[in-house]
């Protein structure tokens, strides 16, 4: 059964944006009071949250290129089982761990983000300036991950920054993804 552009779009930019607001109430709200179980939930919701977006988004990104979007896929499935574990350590109040976890698995999340900026890109029906904006987002969290593992102690975050090529994404996945057949205007 082949789903839509459009509902698949619809599926990907709902829990993209589902994703930006539970994400912040565990990490920056949830953890910092102490709640780390119910920090430890949501972190596991927006886990799953992650297959959802993969499965969804493929089709999306496949105008880019099947394979491209095949390997986005991938990696974001395998990031969602590191936060899942992530999320577990959490559970049992082991915060460190539970950022070194994340930090480690944030490697694969920006490499996500980099093979789906390459697909937009590539794509005919998706504006390239939207890819640009993926692509920086995922080198962001490329970097911060090599960054945590060569320097332990760095205290540089440019994901804080770069973020918002996914809510640039989950808008026009909400707002325009699906809606014309016509080509991209770049």
């Amino acid at each position: 059964m082949e789903v839509s552009i459009r509902t698949a779009s619809i599926v990907s930019g709902v829990s993209l944006a589902a994703m930006a607001v539970l994400a912040p109430l565990s990490v920056m709200l949830a953890l910092p009071a102490g709640h780390t179980r119910l920090a430890a939930l949501i972190v596991l919701l927006v886990a799953a949250l992650d297959v959802v977006i993969a499965v969804a988004l493929y089709p999306v990104l496949r105008s880019g290129g099947t394979l491209m979007a095949a390997l986005s896929a991938a990696m974001r499935l395998a990031y969602a089982p590191i936060f899942a574990v992530a999320a577990g350590t959490l559970s049992l109040g082991h915060v460190e761990d539970f950022q070194s976890i994340w930090d480690a698995g944030l490697l694969l999340f920006g490499a996500h983000l980099v093979l789906a900026g390459i697909a937009i890109v590539r794509s005919q029906t998706i504006p390239s300036w939207l890819g640009a904006f993926v692509l920086l987002a995922g080198f962001g969290y490329v970097f911060d991950a090599c960054l945590v593992l060569l320097v332990p102690s760095a205290t540089v975050r440019l994901g804080e920054f770069v973020f918002i090529g996914e809510v640039v994404l989950f808008i026009w996945l909400l707002g325009w993804s699906g809606r014309t057949r016509s080509k991209r205007h770049s």
